[in-house]
């Protein structure tokens, strides 16, 4: 073998071995992007065309990282960055990123990939995380104003697709009209007017390998931490195993269905999930007053689910409504956004969702954000800022907090009352949705503490309960909203409520693991169960020692 070729393995062997693992991500924390719509490389507060690209690029999501950083999130995930369909089409161009048409060609109007690659430093010097969109089973081509029918499927010129440029890479047209039908969601296409997305064969051997080596390059290239993997409900699951190991990292699956023994089916093929059982009922618990619906979805996902801390949990996307569409009210969106943080999973913010911004569908939902100049002084940003510091603090302190299963201590048709982590490092939340039209009143809540144990409120830092019988503390409510406490020992390190704050918070260092692995009240925590690309992640160094005893040969053969 020739010294460069072991040189180019011994390098890609120890970048492999540094891979993020799902338990690495279940400690992370998420803020997606609109590549497009986030940030320009020169600051701006205008608006633009809301249906072309506005200018969003890599290198001006670098220059405002201290605004998502500062609020907490220890990962960004972007849209895909492949070369898109260039033309303007009837619903406008392809500035999100989901019409591919080359895979090996970067999306032009984000960067170059210097710049991504600038991106992927800059976030590594901070310890934050890169998880990329990425489209792996269709390519997008504009028909006009015309409707695919099996008829006229000559419109599509697939000489213009990378790699795959013959109609025979492609299934042959049908639209997926029936959702219960899965021959016809794996197989069909998802879009057919004004734009088709014809279905790449993924289920031809040398098709899926293609894709196989073609992901593995992209992380390798890019040094990648985790993958979304767009419309994997419309994927066959025999096509996973091979494409998230491949992959190497972490893989969110979106499986866009509320079923949570269908969603958690999923968990055998990819290392997490968007958690699309819970968001419905979220939503309807804070905006529709259907707490109980919520209570009853917890209980069926933990008995469907083996592993939920891989599930991320969310309340808007690029894909669903805006929570300030469906209602203005902040106290509500601040107990969503707080179950999303305290709850069982990875915490998923969608830009702009910190300012209240409305937006009931795409592309109203994808709108650019430096209108907003970036405001940190917003209700929901420096919340954000509190609970996922506080979820921070609680991991470094104990890192079984985030395999530790919450426990509900209290529910009511208005309330949710939860622990989560270990004792001493347990957060509590009581949550509401009476909204702000909520009046004043007293909860008593059971099972918080240690009896004695005194606990510190941090959305307002102004009172201190101390555990009573049965760890019963008394909780003062008002105006809908919501409570979140944590043990006052504890808090120094946190940054919280007048406590000094840690030099540096690593979600990948680990804190106490002297609690066993069990809920507060005693029952199994949630399980490890890692598929493919989410093994254990092997430190850099011992694999760098391993390299450089290779490369002191490399001359001697």
């Amino acid at each position: 073998m020739k010294p460069l070729t072991i040189l180019a393995t011994a390098l890609a062997f120890a970048a492999s071995a540094n891979a993020s693992s799902a338990d690495d991500w279940a400690k992370r924390s998420i803020y997606q992007v609109i590549t497009d719509r986030y940030a320009r490389p020169v600051d701006s507060t205008d608006n633009c065309n809301i249906t072309k690209y506005c200018g969003g690029t890599w290198s001006g999501l670098v220059n405002r990282l201290d605004y998502i950083q500062e609020m907490g999130f220890t990962a960004v995930q972007i849209s895909p960055i492949q070369e898109n369909l260039p033309e303007d089409t009837i619903y406008g161009e392809a500035f999100h990123g989901y019409w591919p048409q080359n895979l090996y060609e970067l999306n032009a109007h984000f960067g170059t990939a210097n710049d991504l690659n600038h991106l992927v430093s800059e976030l590594h010097k901070r310890d934050m995380y890169l998880m990329v969109d990425v489209v792996a089973n269709e390519f997008a081509y504009s028909v006009g104003g015309t409707n695919m029918t099996a008829a006229n499927s000559t419109l599509i010129d697939y000489s213009v697709f990378v790699p795959f440029n013959q109609s025979s890479d492609f299934t042959p047209y049908c639209p997926i009209v029936d959702w219960s039908n899965q021959t016809e969601y794996t197989n069909c296409w998802l879009g057919y007017q004004g734009v088709a997305t014809p279905r790449i064969k993924t289920t031809e051997p040398t098709i899926a390998a293609t894709l196989n080596q073609w992901i593995a390059d992209l992380v390798s290239t890019y040094n990648i931490d985790g993958i979304r993997i767009d419309g994997a409900k419309q994927i066959e699951p025999n096509f996973f195993p091979n494409f998230t190991n491949s992959a190497g990292v972490y893989a969110m699956g979106e499986v866009y269905d509320g079923d949570a023994e269908f969603l958690c089916g999923y968990q055998n093929l990819t290392s997490g999930l968007e958690n699309y059982a819970l968001y419905g009922k979220i939503i309807d618990a804070f905006t529709a007053g259907k707490m109980t619906d919520l209570v009853s979805m917890v209980g069926a996902m933990r008995q469907a689910c083996q592993s939920p801390q891989y599930l991320a949990n969310f309340i808007e996307n690029q894909d669903n409504p805006r929570f300030a569409t469906l209602t203005q009210d902040i106290a509500l969106a601040k107990n969503a956004l707080a179950f999303t943080i305290l709850s069982d999973g990875i915490p998923k913010m969608y830009y702009g969702q910190e300012q209240h911004l409305p937006g009931n569908y795409s592309p109203y939902n994808r709108q650019a954000l430096w209108p907003t100049q970036y405001n940190k002084s917003t209700d929901l940003y420096n919340l954000t800022a509190t609970l996922n510091k506080l979820r921070n603090h609680a991991i470094s302190i104990n890192d079984h907090y985030v395999t530790n299963w919450s426990s509900i201590l209290y529910t009511d048709g208005s309330t949710y009352a939860t622990r989560k982590g270990p004792n001493g490092a347990q957060i509590v939340a009581v949550l509401s949705n009476q909204g702000l039209q909520g009046g004043d009143y007293t909860l008593q809540i059971p099972g918080v503490a240690d009896p004695g144990m005194n606990l510190t409120e941090v959305t307002l830092c102004n009172s201190t309960v101390v555990a009573g019988e049965n760890g019963t503390i008394t909780v003062p409510m008002g105006r809908g909203q919501p409570r979140v406490y944590y043990p006052t020992f504890n808090l120094n390190g946190s940054g919280l409520c007048g406590f000094s704050s840690s030099s540096s918070f690593s979600p990948s260092s680990k804190g106490s693991s002297g609690s066993s692995n069990t809920t507060s009240s005693g029952t199994p925590a949630a399980s490890s169960s890692l598929p493919q690309g989410a093994g254990p992640t092997v430190k850099t160094s011992a694999w760098l020692g391993l390299s450089i005893l290779i490369l002191s040969g490399l001359f001697m053969l």
